[in-house]
């Protein structure tokens, strides 16, 4: 009678049978990450979405849209804090996106006298709010305790100025000077950007274009004493752009500290944190004169594929290119405006093309489209 014998895989099976194992995951991966990606992506839309609708909301109660700078809202009550004009569009937008309570931790804090960068596990800027988070921005959740910060932006418009300046061609204003209302939309609501995304600065990010800033100093053309005094050429900062997301070596970046980074603080109004001009291309970099805060032209940017998410003022969310026309680059404000002296009262249309007529809501550009 004859044994029977149980036969195993050779190694050269076993081999092949990992190979592939192997190359089956390798095709596999690609897709699962794009399907994640898509989810994230689809994700930050509705999020803007969101932000759209609250400030929509918010107009319809105040009769104005939340400001830049200088909220509006808060200067009956609270101009004794004398920091008051430094409160960002999102410290006072939370009622309208289901966060009532820590919007009353909020106006108890400004009435206070607390301020923006006040740090302290009892602030509630020290908290993070899921809704200002891209989920494709792995920097945007921050440790609570410290100053938290957003994803998201509010429009400046397209051209250069600061964040605290009365003059304004965007949906963000100073709200001491002048708010926005549907009524100074005269190029449409579904033309002009209300906002879009920003990459946050956050771990080892200082060297990257995206969530970095380039403190370039006075080369920017026309004023460099007093930049940018709307004398900022964008192909300056465009400049510093260098290869796998980098900044061009020897370019200096702002590293004055995690709570100065871009984006960081979600109730602060200075440039580096909650505006964005439409001015550079969606992804480009952003720059600022000697450090981020003095002055900072802050660029949409995202870690979705190619461009960036944006919500418009009428509430539709459209995925902008990183290639969409932004005009002719070399031109400041002071090449366009008529006064020299006060080039930031120049009322045309914008010098950065279709990307620039989008950021701005009276320059007479009412057939700009993507």
């Amino acid at each position: 009678m004859s044994k029977s014998t149980k036969r195993g895989f050779t190694l050269v099976e076993l081999l092949v049978v990992i190979a592939i194992i192997g190359i089956l995951i390798g095709l596999l991966l690609p897709a699962v990450q794009a399907a994640r990606e898509a989810a994230r992506r689809m994700q930050c839309t509705n999020q803007l979405k969101q932000l759209g609708l609250a400030a929509q909301n918010f107009h319809d109660v105040q009769g104005y849209f939340p400001n830049l700078s200088g909220q509006k809202f808060l200067k009956s009550k609270y101009s004794g804090n004398g920091n008051w004009t430094r409160f960002s569009c999102f410290s006072v937008m939370l009622p309208y996106m289901e966060q009532n309570a820590m919007h009353e931790e909020v106006i108890k804090a400004i009435g206070d006298g607390h301020a923006p960068w006040s740090e302290s596990a009892t602030m509630p800027w020290c908290k993070n709010v899921t809704a200002f988070h891209c989920p494709s921005d792995g920097n945007a959740k921050r440790p609570e305790g410290a100053v938290c910060g957003t994803s998201y932006r509010i429009c400046a418009g397209d051209l250069a100025k600061g964040w605290e300046w009365d003059e304004h061609r965007g949906f963000g204003s100073d709200g001491d000077a002048a708010a926005v209302s549907v009524a100074h939309i005269t190029d449409g609501t579904s033309n002009s950007m209300a906002f879009s995304e920003a990459v946050m600065g956050g771990g080892n990010t200082s060297t990257r274009v995206k969530g970095g800033i380039a403190t370039l100093g006075g080369n920017y053309g026309s004023s460099p004493t007093s930049w940018p005094n709307l004398g900022f050429k964008p192909v300056n900062c465009a400049a510093v752009r260098g290869s796998n997301g980098e900044f061009v070596s020897g370019t200096s970046v702002d590293t004055t500290g995690s709570h100065w980074r871009q984006g960081c603080r979600w109730a602060d109004a200075n440039g580096n944190y909650t505006p964005y001009f439409a001015i550079l291309p969606p992804n480009s970099p952003s720059c600022a004169n000697g450090n981020a805060e003095d002055w900072c032209i802050t660029a949409a940017s995202s870690n979705h594929s190619g461009g960036v998410n944006t919500v418009f003022v009428d509430g539709s969310v459209r995925f902008i290119s990183e290639t969409v026309d932004a005009g002719d680059q070399s031109k400041s404000a002071d090449d366009v405006a008529t006064n020299k002296d006060r080039p930031q009262d120049y009322g045309g249309k914008s010098p950065y093309g279709v990307w620039g007529a989008l950021g701005s809501i009276a320059g007479g550009e009412t057939n700009a489209t993507l």
